[in-house]
């Protein structure tokens, strides 16, 4: 069992999860989260982080890593998972002084806050926006974001390896690769797909339809973070993604069989900063973390679409 481990971000759609993995586990678990409204109404936030307040073993604390006081903390933390980050491509556009408080002055402030505690490995939760356009091939391939969302996250890495250079901070960078399944929050494509569909409602697709991903599902995501507490090294960048590449296109003919219904599609322009291509190489992430992802789209999005019809 590991020791006490910081999860931010906790009432997210991913940091809840990996709070609850954590749990079923044994591990003890500090869970973090400032409930903010801003890409989406935090009510889902809020219902999510009332349920970790039950769990035992695990402690939460309402706070804004940007600016609340985090010495209230437990001093015995060993291990963090920084989860938290304002994402989305659209609003980053607009509201860039919300993500670079976000993703960048709220991880100094953590990253500070920690030279307090014995930490032994600090994973910043990344993001393949940082590849740009086309993120496909293993962490080696070029790195040019197309949105100020995917800057953020770039400079949010830097920062982590920028303090690992200066005094041998425990930094590790995940990159995740198109998270989707139960729990997916609700600005994110397949849940607005699929509550579109569910309703007879029309879809809004922005492009052509055959933009890939390298869709990965939730439950191989968290497996493959948790994995990285205990294998791999400080410095070390990680590709965390899904075994397929599938066009939307592809996406919606699963979801239309899976709700039985015709959907009804409208098509408009792409988005800007939008992805064309992702296909992820996970083999460093197989190879040292013990990553596995062989969750086929078909199974996953079925159970999303299951989820989803419970709301």
């Amino acid at each position: 069992m590991l020791s006490k481990v910081l999860v931010t971000g906790a009432a997210g759609f991913i940091g809840s999860a990996v709070v609850r993995a954590l749990n079923a586990q044994g591990t003890p678990v500090v869970a973090l989260d400032a409930l903010l409204d801003g890409l989406y109404p935090a009510k889902e936030k809020i219902a999510r982080f009332d349920f970790l307040t039950t769990l035992d073993g695990v402690d939460t604390f309402q706070l804004d890593l940007r600016t609340d006081d985090l010495s209230v903390l437990p001093r015995d933390i060993e291990y963090v998972i920084n989860e938290a980050a304002m994402p989305g491509l659209g609003l980053s556009w607009t509201a860039f002084d919300l993500y670079s408080s976000c993703n960048l002055s709220a991880l100094s402030r953590l990253i500070e806050a920690s030279s307090a505690w014995d930490l032994t490995k600090f994973i910043q939760i990344s993001t393949s926006s940082v590849y740009g356009k086309s993120a496909v091939g293993d962490e080696n391939q070029e790195i040019r974001p197309v949105s100020p969302y995917g800057v953020t996250k770039l400079a949010a890495e830097q920062l982590v390896l920028a303090h690992l250079r200066d005094s041998g901070f425990p930094g590790m960078i995940l990159r995740y690769f198109s998270v989707y399944g139960p729990g997916q929050r609700p600005d994110m494509a397949y849940r607005k797909f699929i509550a579109k569909a569910l309703a007879g409602e029309e879809i809004t697709l922005l492009g052509s339809g055959e933009q890939s991903r390298s869709n990965t599902y939730i439950d191989d995501c968290v497996a493959g973070t948790i994995q990285a507490l205990s294998a791999g090294d400080p410095g070390e960048v990680f590709n965390i993604a899904g075994g397929e590449e599938r066009t939307i296109n592809e996406a919606l003919a699963i979801i239309e069989a899976g709700v039985g219904k015709p959907l009804n599609i409208s098509r408009h322009p792409a988005a800007r900063g939008d992805q064309e291509r992702t296909r992820g190489d996970s083999s460093r992430a197989q190879e040292k973390l013990g990553f596995i992802s062989n969750t086929r789209l078909e199974d996953g999005l079925g159970e999303q679409i299951k989820w989803q019809q419970t709301l």
